[in-house]
């Protein structure tokens, strides 16, 4: 337990960071620092980190959802899976399985090793279990590397999130996390763009395009994670490129947005506290409950497309998916930009909600409208969740402290909301066509249930400041000392 505390101090990943300069020396940096020269630094860490993580999101979830595209290219033919059962289904959520297994391992990882080595490993490994996908003779062997997958793939969200909480202050986040998620957004657009276009060899060893997708996706990704290898970054306190006074300015910064309260320590009290935590397990089904829309998306669009146009082809097909994508990237950032601007998450993440359940009506009513305004409410749907997705992980992400919270909460959250993708994955059945009334209704009432925690979350965390500032958790200080993470009576928590 010593190492490993000792690899967090040195890491500085806390609240409070070991590396970065006292509290003198950071109010004195912050006071002489100017509004430009601090949008200038902001600038300066999007530079340096969002890239390499942007380049690792999309490839890994082209990596994820491109069996979407391998389906319609001949994958079930050529693995003798009968397109009336279930197994196409059993092939989609067993990667979910690996990642509800392997999120809060993962980030465990990170803290031990570096996210660098971690993220990249992973990401790596993944590349040539993609490759594997293309050689698959059978469907067991393809069950099998799905689900491995699953776990390589655990820890690119919750460690890129970790990460990046140790570098931004409070309200800054949001826009970040957005514009990686927009990666998925992308991937699946252009993803299923190249998917179609790798499909298209004809090969004289007689493969299908299908294993085409899956080999070239994987050489593309084991090449562009070797590329961004050098570019990842580590915990601030080991970053060269920021000087003291610039680290000094992050970490003041950081603490006066109310981010209080350090967890360095992982003794009985504090995995108690970890475990005992409401807003991780509350957090957890809001976002299955937005999760199993924005996986219903990616993983189905193309088969739902083609129900509503059944004379178009695959190329047209995808024509019609990619702009679905686009415009969920453009909401996503619109909402992310407005609420980091207000300091306000949870009404925007209900306006995300309330999106997607305006297409839900729609598309729950589709014996009575158009071909066309059932295809429109793909649009809402899809805007709707992915723009809501980031702002929920937020909702956790700002209300959590201390490194040891931080990585627990946010490995939790997200393993625990991936159950949403184990839905989806078994509500669209090929036998459920055209209508897939089971699956529309499900993820409906799953949104309307992250709808309705949304507003429960806020209470709760209006009730906590009420008591935090009546003074009633002071005790808390004199009980178990500062090792409270946001439990610490200065923490105040922000919706």
């Amino acid at each position: 337990m010593d190492s490993i505390v000792g690899v967090e101090k040195a890491s500085g990943s806390d609240s409070l960071q070991p590396g970065f300069p006292t509290e003198k020396s950071s109010i004195d940096a912050t006071d002489t620092f100017s509004n430009a020269e601090y949008r200038k630094l902001i600038w300066k860490l999007d530079i340096h980190l969002l890239p390499p993580l942007l380049i690792l999101w999309f490839i890994s979830l082209i990596d994820r959802v491109n069996i979407g595209t391998a389906r319609i290219q001949g994958l079930e033919k050529d693995l003798k899976m009968d397109p009336l059962s279930n197994k196409f289904n059993i092939a989609t959520v067993v990667v979910f399985i690996g990642l509800m297994l392997a999120e809060v391992p993962s980030n465990l990882l990170i803290k031990r090793f570096t996210p660098t080595t971690v993220l990249c490993g992973e990401c790596l490994i993944l590349g040539i279990f993609t490759i594997g996908q293309g050689l698959v003779t059978n469907f067991a062997s393809l069950v099998a590397m799905r689900f491995i997958i699953g776990i390589l793939e655990a820890g690119l969200i919750p460690g890129s999130i970790f990460l990046l909480a140790a570098y931004y202050p409070r309200y800054e986040l949001q826009w970040r996390m957005s514009m990686l998620h927009v990666g998925n957004a992308i991937s699946n657009a252009f993803g299923g763009l190249l998917a179609f276009a790798v499909a298209s060899i004809h090969s004289s060893n007689g493969w299908h395009g299908w294993r085409w997708i899956f080999v070239i996706e994987g050489l593309i990704t084991v090449v562009l994670v070797a590329l961004c290898w050098p570019f990842m970054n580590d915990w601030p306190a080991t970053a060269k490129w920021l000087k003291p006074n610039e680290k000094a300015v992050l970490e003041e910064r950081i603490r006066k947005d109310g981010i209080i309260g350090r967890m360095d320590d992982l003794d009985r009290k504090a995995i108690i506290r970890c475990l005992a935590d409401w807003k991780i397990y509350l957090s957890g089904f809001i976002i299955v409950g937005v999760i199993s829309s924005v996986y219903s998306c990616t993983l189905f669009a193309p088969t739902i497309v083609k129900v509503l146009k059944p004379a178009y082809s695959a190329k047209q097909i995808q024509g019609l998916v990619i702009p679905i994508f686009m415009a969920a990237s453009v909401s996503t950032l619109t909402v992310a930009y407005i609420s980091d601007k207000l300091k306000h998450r949870g009404g925007l993440a209900l306006t995300g909600c309330f999106i997607a359940i305006i297409g839900y009506i729609i598309i729950l009513n589709q014996e009575h409208v158009s071909v066309n305004a059932r295809y429109g409410a793909l649009y809402l749907i899809a805007s709707g969740s992915f723009a809501a997705l980031p702002a929920a992980w937020i909702l956790l992400l700002n209300n959590v402290s201390g490194s040891y919270k931080t990585a627990f909460a946010i490995g939790m959250e997200i393993g625990l909301g991936n159950g949403g993708g184990f839905v989806a994955s078994f509500s669209f059945q090929s036998k459920k066509a055209p209508f897939y009334w089971t699956g529309f209704r499900t993820t409906f009432s799953l949104m309307c249930m992250a709808t309705a925690l949304i507003c429960v979350y806020m209470t709760g965390l209006w009730y906590e400041n009420k008591q935090k500032r009546a003074g009633k958790r002071d005790h808390l200080l004199q009980e178990e000392g500062d090792n409270l993470g946001d439990a610490h009576p200065g923490f105040i928590y922000t919706y």
